[in-house]
């Protein structure tokens, strides 16, 4: 009997443990975009034991046709004499998840990749949000031993303020209506990625791989979606991802390079300057205490406004303008596509403006147009835009505003962000000067949860409004989206308006992030 046994325990085993691995070597890239599915590379001329396996991983929306479909990056990782795998998160299905989520679909695939080769070291090589995926699955599903390098091109660790604008009270209609406002983009607000930080970077298996990053610059062509993406984000910039944000405290920076984020992750641009640190197998020291922490924080001055609703015929939007400004950015964001915008200035006198409907290519807001219109020099007073649809639609209006007035108004928040005060910089009043008063208001969008995909589902979401010059997070655990409208006088009198958004999550002891 014990004869018969063990032989049989054994071949059960030998047909059940190749069978996953034997039918993934039947998908060559690009083949299927199944999530779950792993794709196996050609295997180069020489197969130098030396050298680890890359695995390219897709970022926010997208699936792993991004590393060969106008991208060198598959061929030249071939022709160096890398043996490559390719792998589809719940993105390539056409519904992007959290990282927490991606994460552990990527820590199965990393086993099976591993299995495949024979236990040969992995490295990963990550597109924006596919950094975080990877974070994820080696630090907090474990699977750090089967890992020497991470390469991360343009991810957003910081998370990127598009995410922010994409569940805004004013865009968040557009967002909603294209599909974009998913779990994928909810994660990457700057609230939520500063709270991972704080779980993710202190952990002993973030310092068992080298990581290494890349950032881009480059916000063109003009009026791109990356150009405009530029006017929202803070900082240096790729036109989705800021390079504060691109870069870990226990990373080493590759470099900054002239490159939007749709060109960072191509093979021309980039493959040279990370193929020396494929192969470095020394892990990451770990940081002293001032290297800990979030991204340095840059308090911004305000230069935007936001609008937005839904549409299905005319949509109108007013505005004021200051006698400061020097410049005003318009971009009319929606979900259909237009020939003109129509425009109002104080004078009364409409101008029809003949726009380029161009598609968004910043993962936020696929699906939708910018239509950009220039104006120098604009009138002071009350402007109107208009546009009409067909069909039922929404739309965002973005003014961004150059005017000496922006350095003159400051929301600021408190060290632990759960208390945000609006300071003006104006001159002491005087008869001349009376009129500089200030009002704000503010909007406050409220998710359960606690930063890790478990939502509360007892708690309902709550909407809060606050008044004053300064706003209060409550300390209940979960996430907050305030959209904050600030009114007021110059020291002229000129009526002014600007929009603020930001996000924060207060974690279970009720701190803010």
């Amino acid at each position: 009997m014990k004869k018969s046994f063990f032989p049989l325990i054994m071949i059960l085993l030998l047909l059940s443990l190749p069978t996953a691995v034997q039918s993934e070597e039947l998908n060559p890239p690009g083949r299927s975009l199944v999530p779950g599915t792993i794709s196996f590379g050609a295997a180069p001329a020489y197969i130098d034991p030396e050298k680890p396996v890359i695995v390219f991983v897709q970022g926010l929306n997208n699936d792993s046709t991004i590393w060969m479909d106008e991208n060198d990056m598959y061929s030249r990782a071939v022709s160096a004499g890398y043996e490559t795998a390719f792998v589809e998160l719940y993105d390539s299905g056409g519904a992007s998840k959290s990282y927490w989520d991606n994460g552990a679909m990527l820590a199965g695939q990393l086993e099976k990749i591993s299995a495949h080769f024979g236990g040969k070291k992995l490295v990963i090589v990550a597109f924006s949000k596919g950094g975080i995926d990877t974070q994820v699955a080696l630090i907090h599903e474990g699977k750090y031993p089967l890992v020497s390098n991470v390469i991360t091109l343009g991810s957003p660790h910081y998370g990127s303020e598009l995410a922010d604008l994409a569940n805004s009270t004013s865009v968040g209609w557009l967002a909603d209506l294209i599909g974009e406002n998913s779990e994928g983009t909810q994660s990457l607000q700057t609230g939520m990625m500063n709270y991972f930080r704080s779980i993710t970077d202190s952990r002993v298996e973030a310092f068992q791989n080298s990581y290494f990053s890349l950032a881009g610059t480059r916000t063109g062509p003009l009026f791109s979606s990356y150009w405009l993406g530029n006017g929202f984000i803070s900082g240096p910039n790729d036109g989705v991802v800021s390079v504060k944000n691109a870069s870990l405290p226990y990373s080493r920076s590759l470099g900054v390079g002239n490159w939007n984020h749709r060109e960072i992750n191509k093979g021309y641009h980039s493959f040279s300057i990370f193929q020396p640190y494929l192969t470095s197998q020394r892990a990451s020291h770990f940081p002293t205490l001032q290297a800990m922490g979030s991204a340095e924080d840059i308090v911004e001055p305000l230069d935007t406004l936001l609008r937005g609703g839904v549409q299905h015929g005319e949509a109108a939007e007013h505005f004021y303008v200051e006698e400061e400004a020097e410049n005003l950015e318009l971009n009319w964001l929606s979900a259909a596509p237009h020939d003109t915008v129509t425009i109002t200035p104080p004078d009364g006198k409409k101008k029809e403006y003949e726009v380029a409907a161009v598609p968004d290519h910043t993962m936020f807001f696929q699906g939708a147009y910018h239509h950009t219109i220039d104006i120098t020099d604009p009138a002071p007073g009350k402007w109107m835009i208009q546009t009409t649809t067909e069909e039922a639609s929404a739309y965002a209006l973005i003014v961004t505003f150059t005017s000496s007035l922006n350095d003159k108004l400051i929301l600021e928040p408190d060290e632990d962000k759960k208390k945000w005060t609006l300071k003006t910089n104006f001159p002491p009043r005087s008869k001349a000067n009376r009129h500089a008063a200030v009002e704000m208001s503010t909007e406050i969008n409220f998710k359960p949860g606690d930063g890790q995909g478990n939502e509360r589902f007892e708690q309902q979401e709550i909407h809060l409004k606050q008044s004053g010059k300064r706003v209060r997070i409550p300390s209940r655990e979960g996430s907050y989206h305030m959209t904050v409208e600030v009114e007021g006088k110059t020291p002229s009198g000129r009526t002014f308006q600007r929009t603020v958004v930001e996000t924060v999550f207060v974690d279970e002891e009720g701190v803010g992030y």
